[in-house]
């Protein structure tokens, strides 16, 4: 992203410019990777959504939810869901038992692995990318991970 100054000379873009332009970038191709995603397995994109965010760590029903922006009915019809296809275990919480614990099975994970293994479910945008810029990129996002979960 090139930004200039009104002097017509390049500037450093704000973390904000950056953020309208990732958050831009991935909605503006979502449906085309959703799609492709879709042609891959047989569940909604909701349930490989709310397996993804599983697999990076379990999750209680109530944090998968926030992370998702949906209710908590909502949350719970997709873990039934994903619990029915052997996809996740829900737990009690070990210390609150007002809490379940969602956690990946070995077939959850390779739903995701199988998914993430498939170079056409990115969207055409990122074939601009060389090796080189791509490791860039994911070591940037990881940055930005990082920061987020301090």
């Amino acid at each position: 992203m090139t930004t200039t100054d009104s002097a017509g000379s390049t500037r450093v873009p704000t973390a904000t410019e950056l953020w309208f332009a990732m958050n831009s970038l991935v909605r503006d191709h979502a449906a085309e990777s959703r799609a492709r995603i879709d042609d891959r397995i047989d569940m909604p994109f909701s349930r490989f959504r709310a397996l993804r965010r599983i697999a990076v760590q379990d999750l209680t029903q109530s944090d998968l939810a926030r992370r998702l922006g949906i209710d908590a009915p909502a949350t719970s019809v997709i873990v039934n869901d994903l619990v029915e296809r052997g996809l996740v275990t829900r737990v009690e919480h070990p210390t609150d038992r007002r809490f379940k614990v969602v956690t990946i099975t070995d077939a959850g994970r390779g739903v995701v692995e199988s998914v993430v293994a498939d170079q056409s479910a990115a969207p055409d945008m990122f074939a601009a990318l060389d090796d080189d810029r791509r490791r860039q990129l994911a070591a940037l996002l990881d940055t930005l991970r990082e920061a987020s979960e301090s």
